[in-house]
């Protein structure tokens, strides 16, 4: 052969060869289950707000906890700094390729079903029912929240639960008990009426209400009077959204008591329907005295820490906690809803069986603990709450102990839309209307959103 032949035909070996050896490569990096090699771990998280960030806290202590015990495997942070949508958003973005997907993003447990749905997310059965520490110490409620279509999607890293907040102060100066704990929906509407009869210039009592405050009119308000009746949002013998249904007319006929504009015992509507409520409630009308009920949510006394955006000395003296009851007291006897985030691993993941070494790691007891006691979240793990850093938590017992019998949204696709119609029959009963009509236009929105084949009346 003639020698320049020779080099061509070598040079085509070669490159043959350089090729050949990259794609082994580019297969071995994307192999999850040989666990040999250095592997990136890429963690997803949202950062908002001022410093410190118990994510980034959390996460890096992780980080040189793994360097040490796995030095194959490298994690590396990706915090997304922007607002609760815009995270949402760039989240799905990422997900969508496998060039640019986190293996591990945190998930707001309400969006799991919708992230599932559209294929983002990877099923965790098998690497969860091999981790007995997952069942044992899992709140049963906070292993559901992740569930959805028969399969578990993600683990819970906290979670937070609703009460009644109510001030002692304006309790004692109307003449009501301050160690209080009412046994039905009929007792919170008679000490608003004393408050508002005895005390004035005070709010007798706060129900999130109405289409700007989106969400926590949903869940603080409505769901966690729902939930307190013989009736659900969701049948899930059946499969169906109740549209309509007796304990769906109490809860808005509860909601018309209290903001009845003839003997309004909620906030006017300045207040009231203003996306800044949630910011308005505890950190301005709570510390100065001039709200006497709220209806809230167990994270609001961190605006009280010396830390917090409205510092407040005298807050643990002054506020009392009492659990929300069901509607005449019977069945549970008590309600609460619960929400949260988890962390999931990504639909294309390269690597899933490292990336949920990863979450086993980070979900540890002293991990989970030190990062809710930093979050201000309620223990999803039962053994993190025996923690003393996490026990010596204002109030820690009494929101843990409601996580046994917390209640929590339906995790469908359809959810977040029949969110903005339970909001908007709440905002019509406010402006006059009967609670049977503002049902009957919840109930043929609903059915126009999920179908009347998925729909039923009670």
């Amino acid at each position: 052969m003639h020698e320049t032949g020779k080099r061509s035909l070598l040079y085509l070996f070669c490159l043959l060869a350089i090729v050949f050896s990259s794609v082994l490569a580019a297969c071995g990096s994307t192999n999850s289950g040989n666990g040999k090699g250095p592997i990136t771990i890429t963690v997803a998280y949202q950062q908002f707000g001022p410093p410190p960030y118990p994510e980034e806290t959390w996460w890096k202590s992780v980080q040189v906890q793994l360097a040490k015990s796995d030095p194959n495997i490298t994690l590396k942070l990706l915090p997304v700094v922007a607002d609760e949508g815009s995270y949402y958003t760039k989240l799905d973005l990422m997900m969508r390729s496998a060039s640019t997907t986190p293996d591990i993003v945190r998930e707001d447990s309400f969006l799991v079903s919708s992230d599932v749905a559209a294929g983002y997310l990877a099923p965790l059965d098998k690497y969860l029912n091999s981790w007995p520490e997952y069942k044992q110490q899992w709140f049963p409620s906070m292993q559901k929240i992740t569930t959805f279509n028969g399969s578990n999607y993600g683990v819970m890293d906290g979670t937070d639960v609703r009460g009644i907040w109510y001030n002692k102060d304006i309790f004692r100066k109307a003449g009501l008990p301050t160690t209080w704990q009412p046994n039905n929906w009929n007792d919170i509407l008679s000490a608003a009426r004393t408050i508002k009869a005895r005390v004035p210039g005070v709010i007798p009592m706060n129900l999130y209400s109405g289409v700007p405050m989106d969400e926590a009119s949903s869940m603080q308000g409505f769901e966690m009077l729902l939930y307190g009746t013989k009736d659900t949002l969701y049948n899930y013998n059946t499969k169906k959204w109740v549209t309509s249904s007796p304990g769906m007319a109490d809860a808005l006929n509860f909601v018309k008591q209290v903001y009845n504009p003839s003997d309004l015992l909620g906030p006017t509507n300045d207040i009231a329907l203003s996306t800044a409520a949630g910011n308005t409630i505890p950190q301005q009308l709570l510390p100065k005295d001039k709200l006497g009920i709220d209806i809230d949510g167990s994270w609001i006394s961190f605006n009280w820490l010396s830390t917090g955006t409205a510092p407040w000395p005298q807050w643990q003296s002054t506020m009392g906690l009492a659990k929300m009851p069901t509607e005449y007291g019977d069945g549970a006897k008590y309600v609460t809803m619960s929400g949260g985030w988890a962390y999931s691993i990504t639909a294309r993941s390269q690597h899933q069986d490292q990336a949920f070494e990863v979450l086993k790691a980070a979900f540890s007891k002293d991990n989970l603990g030190t990062y809710d006691v930093q979050a201000a979240q309620i223990a999803t793990r039962q053994d993190t709450a025996q923690l003393p850093a996490y026990a010596n938590q204002p109030n820690s017992t009494f929101f843990t102990n409601l996580v046994s019998f917390t209640q929590f949204r339906p995790g469908f696709v359809a959810y977040p839309k029949i969110s903005v119609q339970i909001d908007t029959a709440m905002q019509h009963v406010m402006s006059g209307q009967s609670p049977s009509d503002a049902m009957n236009a919840f109930s043929q929105s609903v059915s126009g959103i999920v179908g009347a084949g998925n729909a039923e009346q009670h």
